[in-house]
């Protein structure tokens, strides 16, 4: 008769878990999310990641590098496409620029930053993401227009790099 009994209380406290950790990570991203500056970006960044779901928040500030290094991988593949179509100089040489500037956020601000939250040392990645974000508003203001021919993917960069950011500070 106990085993049943016990059988019952364990299953009663599964459900319970596998139903509240998700409401407790979205209670978390929508806490996250009010804090930054651009709160729909915020949540559409992070719930993109199905990490997110039960992420706390150094997992999310994780989601954040890890949005911001894929965006800068599929974008460092369209400037080497517009590139190659390009006639005119000076869009080339903004593109060229933008190339270095994903370059380097792929190779030299990403994979520290995600160190930087995986040994809970955030400072960091505080500034590794500032400087990405930076690269992608320099990558956009280099073709001197009003919008450049990535200019989604800039702004996406920008606000992935600033997420990160924001959430590395807020666990200092």
């Amino acid at each position: 008769m106990k085993t049943p009994m016990l059988f019952t209380l364990v299953s009663f406290a599964q459900l319970l878990l596998i139903t509240i950790l998700p409401l407790a990570s979205a209670d978390l991203i929508d806490d996250t999310c009010k804090k930054m500056p651009d709160v729909d970006s915020c949540i559409a960044i992070l719930r993109s990641d199905p990490r997110s779901s039960t992420a706390d928040t150094p997992t999310l500030g994780l989601i954040s590098v890890d949005t911001a290094d894929s965006n800068a991988e599929v974008t460092l593949d369209e400037i080497k496409d517009l590139l190659g179509k390009s006639p005119d100089s000076k869009t080339k040489q903004a593109l060229t620029s933008c190339e270095a500037s994903y370059g380097n956020i792929r190779s030299s601000l990403v994979p520290p930053s995600r160190e930087s939250f995986t040994k809970g040392d955030y400072k960091f990645a505080v500034q590794y993401m500032n400087d990405a974000a930076n690269a992608a508003a320099v990558c956009e203001a280099g073709f001197g227009g009003p919008k450049s021919p990535i200019y989604d993917a800039n702004m996406f960069e920008r606000n992935a790099g600033l997420l990160a950011s924001a959430i590395a500070s807020s666990l200092l």
